[in-house]
């Protein structure tokens, strides 16, 4: 009986501590949508615009932004970071066609200049890349989701616009990774402590926070990476039929085209496995590894292709020549950055944006310490864990999808669309559960584990004075 009542304790305790980090979560999300009505420079203007005519309308290659999006950007202004390099600043004068961008330094930008609010003659060529909807190529899941959900929450008392329920959206996503999170890592063997303090860490983390509070489909990384890892954990274990990874990659792909290197951490993840397992591996378990594999990598391709073939076919300029890529486009393959690429996303969380109401001399020098904590613990487990173990095979996938997201998004662009630029950080964000759930191990030390804590708090209390001041 007192084994029973202890074992209803800790379960009750376990709910007890997600419901504790889903407020936070909601707390930290809601006040940066607070305290920083600005778009964000990463094409929050294009991907509003595509919410706001969600579900009913789905944009095409070339369609321009929508007058309600052109209110919304007049009147909100766009964010850029204060120090811009040359190259950037260059690549921005030749978008806008050397218009409308507002200098306040010989080498920064501060916000590109937009109609005033409550203009009438507004056009969308007055607007960054002439109005365009670049955010047009990608699938319609998460606006359409997005503006479902922001109707709703638009009808609470104090939120003011459609693009302010569509931002707090961003906790529903991000909640929900932290609870597929949470599952992930109880069945790995977390404890409870553990498993907010790995979810605290990507959740209080400059570049997560930044991206669940704007519209923007890189706010469904986590949430599609983690569903992407429960689904190889399970059938792993032997505990799901080989059809849950091929769904759960075909969800996180339609979310955003870039969970896909999820779903190739996941393949590298089974095929380390099998390697730990080579002695004992049968050969009807090598074929369902086989299956299961390449149906996960055939949808994700397959879907990808899918919807781009689709959007071409109807759109009124071709992919290749929206703004964005028109500024990037290369006559041959850029053999000379093929060595920066080996490393542009190691790790997702370096090279944060953080806006002027948070203290960016705070969270910066912390978002590199949680970047340098994940990399050096994902070192620590491929050192010194368990051999055969499969948090050893969760840090070589994570590991090998950090690295390797480069390369592939430099050839694919390449190959599809004759450009290159270099791959955003943010591109590998749905890496993180599968770093997340490597570290387990690390934190079972009680010296380490008190560390990480302290780094959380004061991260966490960073980003709430900022918002608080």
């Amino acid at each position: 009986m007192k084994v029973y009542a202890w074992q209803m304790s800790s379960g009750r305790r376990d709910r007890i501590s997600l419901a504790a980090v889903l407020v936070a979560v909601a707390v930290l999300v809601g006040l940066h949508v607070r305290d920083h009505p600005a778009l964000s420079h990463i094409d929050e203007l294009q991907h509003m615009d595509y919410t706001l005519k969600s579900p009913f309308h789905v944009p095409r290659n070339g369609d321009t932004i929508g007058q309600a999006a052109m209110d919304e950007a007049a009147c909100r202004g766009i964010d850029y970071p204060l120090r811009l390099s040359i190259d950037a600043l260059n690549d921005w004068l030749h978008l806008t066609g050397e218009r409308g961008v507002a200098l306040i330094g010989p080498d920064s930008v501060r916000r590109a200049e937009v109609p005033d609010c409550g203009s009438l003659d507004m056009t969308p060529d007055q607007f960054p890349q002439s109005g365009i909807n670049t955010a047009s190529p990608h699938p319609p899941v998460y606006y359409t989701a997005t503006a479902l959900g922001g109707e709703v929450i638009e009808a609470v008392p104090g939120v003011d616009s459609p693009v302010t329920g569509a931002r707090l959206v961003g906790i529903l996503w991000l909640g929900a990774a932290a609870v597929a999170l949470w599952y992930v890592l109880g069945s790995l063997g977390a404890s409870t402590w553990i498993k907010a303090l790995l979810i605290g860490l990507l959740a209080v983390s400059p570049i997560v926070l930044h991206e669940s509070s704007i519209i923007n489909p890189d706010t469904t990384a986590l949430l599609g990476g983690a569903l992407v890892l429960a689904a190889a954990l399970r059938w792993d274990a032997g505990r799901a039929p080989g059809w849950l990874l091929p769904l759960a990659a075909l969800v996180a792909v339609w979310l955003k085209f870039t969970n896909s290197v999820a779903v190739g951490a996941a393949v590298v993840y089974l095929a380390v496995r099998a390697w730990q397992q080579r002695e004992i591996l049968t050969s009807s378990r090598l074929k369902g590894l086989v299956a299961v594999g390449g149906a996960a990598i055939t949808l994700t391709v397959a879907s990808i292709a899918s919807w781009s073939a689709v959007q071409d076919a109807r759109g009124l300029i071709p992919s290749e020549q929206l703004p964005t890529n028109a500024i990037y486009s290369v006559d041959s393959f850029q053999w000379d950055n093929l060595g920066d690429e080996l490393f542009s996303t190691l790790t997702p969380l370096r090279d944060p944006f953080v806006p002027d109401t948070l203290p960016r001399n705070l969270l910066e020098p912390l978002g590199d310490l949680i970047n340098l904590l994940v990399i050096a613990g994902l070192g620590s487990v491929a050192l010194f864990s368990a051999k055969g173990s499969n948090h050893r095979a969760l840090a070589a996938a994570a590991a090998v999808g950090m690295v390797a997201t480069g390369v592939v998004t430099m050839v694919a662009s390449y190959l599809t669309l004759g450009v290159y630029f270099d791959t955003n950080p943010r591109y590998g964000l749905s890496l993180l559960p599968f770093a997340a759930a490597a570290l387990v191990p690390v934190l079972n030390h009680r010296l380490i584990r008190w560390s990480v804590t302290a780094v959380v708090l004061a991260t966490a209390g960073a980003a709430l004075a900022g918002v608080a001041a």
